[in-house]
């Protein structure tokens, strides 16, 4: 059956969602990107005779395809792309124009892709493959004007360094913003309320998420922190190229974002469930979380929290994420915890979020892509580089690497790389003076020789470390050939909740 395919596509989103270090601005752009795919989606379609159009009929109905009346379908929205199909060529060309003549309207500086294809649904896999080739091809083939420039003769916009061309309240004040941060600030409220209804089964009209950083949980008068919490699904890109059908490509892709809904809950519930604990140990205001969707989408999900939530809250998500099955098995994922000082830029800490949860993946590759991994930085200062040459410069010693880290998550097979085992050692240590975790940093940092003798002078007082499972010569000498489990520990002691570590592991 010959139709007519256009696929949308956003790029760069990570720039557009965290090139500001405002919240409000990050969760304001957060809402312009979706919404490409709802309201303004909805409009076009409107726009060019489309009318009364149900966006989640392909959920729906998943079996559904170019009803005779309408001459239009939606293959699938998810994962930052969308699917459409249309009869008549002359309608797709049409949609186009007016989804992308909306986008400078509603959302500027937003950049997007699209191509436009005959698809015959037949012969759906190999048809899929040309049209993400024929994108791929105009995302380097076109560069739109999506800002008015800047000239001498214009106001500079102090927060985006664009072209000033509105005004805006800040602090009492009226001063000029570009276009940009105009609509990212205009749609915060809006933006609330859709967070609100998605999991309002939950909230249940009682709580409500954060608007800014220092409701998180952070503290007057004493150096604070976030957790910037970037996940991701693994292997998904393969499970959709390897879907035969539209059919098949619509029920993976409902069943992956259903899946990342319920781990969200899953967080939530937790805090609920026992929220006078986060508020006694947070300073919370009455009925706040402490987390804060940022990008919620398909298998990819970035967040805030507090910076001793990153890695509980990651751990938990993983927990309930892998329990779902797609269809064609269990899933997987890894994440990435960036945990920086709270008025660090946003952007450079997801940066950072995003290349540790890079390094998660490779260890996932190694293990068939069946696994879930989570690797972690504190940063308790500014930072430059990457990952890699932070770690090479400052957690590597002759002796080998101060860092064990990605863990593994969720599977518990005993491992010294389990999560569970980091956590076990990390209320092992909770017993032992700060003083002697003090010392034992310091001794690590001098290699293996400096370190037996700490842990010698440690058994005349009757001190132990914790001991690793799998291989317990790490507690006799703290390393193993070029590798030390208690760096870990020692830096991830005051960044896990209190409450999860005071029990000292027996």
């Amino acid at each position: 059956m010959p139709v007519t395919a256009v696929l949308l596509d956003a790029t760069g989103i990570q720039h557009y969602i965290f090139g500001s270090t405002q919240l409000k601005e990050n969760i304001g752009a957060s809402f312009l990107v979706e919404n490409i795919y709802e309201d303004i989606l909805k409009k076009s379609l409107e726009e060019i005779q489309f009318k009364n159009v149900d966006l989640n009929e392909w959920k729906k109905n998943p079996e559904s395809i170019l009803k005779p009346d309408i001459g239009f379908d939606i293959g699938y929205i998810g994962g930052g792309n969308a699917l459409l199909f249309f009869k008549e060529q002359g309608k797709a060309k049409s949609f186009v124009k007016t989804w992308t003549k909306q986008l400078l309207i509603e959302s500027p500086g937003l950049r997007t892709a699209a191509v436009i294809t005959d698809f015959d649904l037949n012969d759906f896999s190999n048809e899929l493959r040309k049209v993400f080739t024929g994108l791929k091809v105009n995302k380097f083939r076109f560069q739109p004007q999506i800002v008015l420039p800047s000239h001498g003769i214009t106001a500079e916009c102090t927060r985006s360094g664009l072209s000033a061309e509105v005004f805006r309240k800040h602090d009492d004040k009226l001063i000029p913003v570009s276009s940009v941060v105009a609509s990212k600030t205009d749609v915060i409220n809006k933006a609330h309320e859709k967070l609100r209804i998605k999991f309002q089964g939950i909230l249940n009209n009682e709580y409500s998420f954060p608007k800014e950083i220092d409701e998180l949980g952070q503290q007057k008068g004493e150096t604070n922190f976030i957790s910037i919490v970037h996940i991701d699904g693994n292997g998904i890109g393969d499970r959709f190229k390897a879907c035969k059908t539209l059919n098949e490509i619509r029920e993976l892709s409902i069943k992956v974002e259903d899946a990342t809904e319920k781990s969200m809950e899953k967080i939530l519930k937790v805090i609920i469930n026992n929220y006078a604990k986060f508020q006694e140990n947070f300073k919370l205001k009455e009925k706040i979380l402490p987390v804060r969707p940022i990008i919620f989408g398909g298998d990819d999900i970035t967040f805030i929290t507090d910076g001793r939530l990153g890695i509980y809250f990651a751990r938990i998500f993983i927990e309930e994420f892998i329990k779902c099955d797609a269809g064609n098995g269990k899933l997987s994922a890894c994440a990435g915890v960036a945990i920086t000082k709270s008025k660090y830029p946003f952007y450079r800490g997801y940066e950072l979020a995003e290349q540790l949860c890079r390094e998660a993946k490779k260890k996932a590759k190694k293990e068939d892509n069946k696994s879930s991994w989570l690797d972690f930085h504190i940063a308790s200062g500014g930072f430059s580089g990457s990952i890699t040459e932070i770690r090479e410069k400052n957690y590597t010693v002759p002796q080998g690497n101060l860092y064990l880290r990605p863990y593994r998550v969720a599977e518990n097979k005993n491992n010294y790389r389990d999560l569970k085992e980091c956590i076990d050692g990390i209320k092992y240590l909770n017993k032992l003076p700060r003083s002697k975790l003090m010392e034992l940093r310091e001794v690590l940092n001098e290699g293996k020789t400096a370190t037996e003798q700490f842990i010698k002078e440690m058994d005349f007082r009757d001190l132990k470390l914790p001991e690793i499972k799998e291989n317990t010569a790490f507690q006799i000498s703290g390393w193993v050939g070029k590798e030390t489990p208690y760096f870990d520990m020692i830096e991830l002691k005051d960044f896990y909740p209190d409450f999860e570590i005071n029990e000292v592991k027996n």
